[in-house]
């Protein structure tokens, strides 16, 4: 019997400043829960979650964030390679990104 397990990866940490983070791999996981956490927003900005797929990055979800809290996100099927959070725009704001996937384990 396989029992599941759970990957968890902070895909952004605190940012302040636009660009993107690192890349996780994560070929062995599926059914992705992300979190956006924003403080300190009063415009805010714009975070993508994005997926290597076909040799570049891919925007797999992209969230406009004008005030402060959280935003989950449910992938239920996605299936990547490798995944990153991108602040791609920032006008204020402090921003995170947080992942969970599932895996199959002996």
């Amino acid at each position: 019997m396989s029992l599941i397990s759970l990957q968890k990866i902070t895909l952004l940490d605190g940012v302040t400043a636009a660009g993107a983070g690192s890349s996780f791999t994560v070929e062995r996981m599926k059914g992705w829960t992300f979190t956006i956490s924003s403080s300190s927003v009063t415009t805010g900005g714009t975070v993508d979650v994005e997926a290597y797929i076909g040799g570049g990055w891919r925007k797999i979800h992209s969230e406009a964030v004008t005030a402060d809290g959280d935003v989950t996100i449910r992938d239920d099927h996605g299936h990547y390679e490798q995944i990153r959070g991108n602040l791609s725009a920032r006008t204020d704001g402090t921003y995170s990104v947080y992942a969970t996937g599932t895996s199959p384990s002996l």
